[in-house]
């Protein structure tokens, strides 16, 4: 990814509060890997900023070499998983040979590049058969006490919009022409949290804070206001994981 791109999405002030943000469903992940990765497989994590997916998937038996360009994110992850090898690069400069995973995977990271450039990586790294792993955890906007925090949101970004964080690149990725059809694995689950640490895990929501700008102080205030009265809550998500393997003559 070039400079600007990387300034654009820079994680540096965001790493102290990523540690706030939901985990993954972990029966989505079970089944993730027990699709597409023996035990002992060869992954390489692509943005894995602090670590809360490469610890999950060095705790289900893979070999992980996580690929993080913050240094603040990075050093977090290092702390807390050191059991993966780190790289401290963006992913285009990483510096891993071609062919050198059975499983690749971009947990929330797959929109911080160009689509094209993230397919490249893809193709690169994996070996031929290799699964490329595109996962998001999303809130669930039906719930009630979700649709008060998204007002609280919109009230002081107007047309505050998710990106890409919400499409389905099913399509994307097939027509790419790389990989085979997409599978999708779906796990829903309900995240209990207090409210202080829920509203200030959108401290480390990069989506958000870019919009957002200088409101980014009265949005956190205003979903204070919505979650007024609730030591903890419950909410809702669902874990997207599109699952793809890499053709023999990519």
């Amino acid at each position: 990814m070039n400079v600007a791109r990387r300034r654009d999405w820079d994680y540096d002030a965001l790493a102290a509060h990523y540690r706030l943000r939901a985990p993954y469903d972990a029966a989505a992940l079970d089944a993730a890997v027990a699709r597409s990765a023996p035990h002992g497989a060869d992954c390489v994590d692509i943005g894995a900023g602090s670590g809360r997916l490469t610890a999950e998937l060095v705790v289900r038996g893979l070999r992980v070499t996580a690929v993080e360009p913050s240094a603040p994110m990075r050093a977090i992850g290092e702390r807390e998983v050191p059991a993966a090898r780190w790289i401290g690069a963006d992913a285009e400069h990483c510096g891993l040979d071609a062919d050198c995973c059975s499983v690749l995977t971009f947990g929330s990271s797959f929109n911080v590049m160009p689509v094209r450039s993230a397919l490249d990586i893809a193709a690169r790294l994996l070996r031929p058969r290799g699964a490329l792993l595109v996962l998001w955890n999303h809130r669930d906007l039906d719930d009630p006490l979700q649709q008060r925090v998204q007002a609280a949101i919109e009230r002081h970004v107007p047309g505050y919009a998710h990106g890409s964080r919400r499409d389905d690149p099913s399509a994307t990725i097939e027509a790419d022409g790389r990989f085979g059809a997409v599978e999708h694995i779906v796990g829903r689950f309900m995240h209990r949290v207090r409210a202080d640490d829920f509203v200030d895990g959108f401290r480390a929501h990069a989506t958000l804070v870019r919009q957002a700008g200088a409101a980014m102080p009265a949005v956190l205030d205003a979903m204070h206001s919505a979650l007024a009265g609730h030591a903890a809550i419950d909410v809702p998500f669902t874990t997207r994981i599109w699952l793809a393997w890499r053709r023999e003559s990519a």
